[in-house]
């Protein structure tokens, strides 16, 4: 029975990754963006369902683990013909982020997935494919809170 009109996101069953793991997320399509008007989160949002298909292959890449507290790198990689109309890889890079990490609004509450809040993402890197085909892969890797200024892990 669904409460709900929408997935609040599952609660976790195993430990959070630790330093060094890195997940790999696959989807078809554009990734979801970040739109400051009227936000992707809300299911009467029109690229509400970027926003779902990205949070269902997050949530089996964990695979039943807790969110990561410290510090990640993000590298987000999409083929496509061409952006969306209006659209640049910040602009995806926002909407990822806010797909990942938990949110709350009147409308709406969803647990994290990946990370608790996109202020986590220590590194970006990002890079366009030309293609036919539209997709995109999400690559995070669990950082530990050792940095250097450059972003270098000391970790080991």
């Amino acid at each position: 029975m669904q409460y709900l009109p929408y997935n609040p996101g599952v609660l976790p069953t195993k430990a959070s990754p630790i330093a060094g793991e890195k997940i790999h997320i696959q989807v078809s399509g554009y990734p979801p963006y970040k739109d400051e008007h009227f936000s992707m989160r809300n299911p009467r949002h029109p690229n509400y369902n970027t926003f779902v298909r990205l949070r269902e292959a997050a949530t089996a890449a964990m695979n039943g683990r807790a969110w990561y507290l410290g510090p990640v790198a993000m590298s987000v990689t999409l083929s496509a013909p061409c952006f969306e109309e209006g659209k640049i890889l910040l602009d995806y890079f926002d909407g990822i982020e806010d797909t990942l990490d938990g949110s709350s609004g009147r409308q709406f509450t969803y647990l994290p997935i990946v990370f608790e809040d996109d202020c986590q993402v220590a590194v970006h890197r990002g890079g366009f494919i030309e293609g036919e085909k539209v997709s995109y892969e999400v690559e995070i890797e669990f950082l530990s809170n050792r940095l250097t200024m450059d972003n270098t892990d000391l970790s080991g």
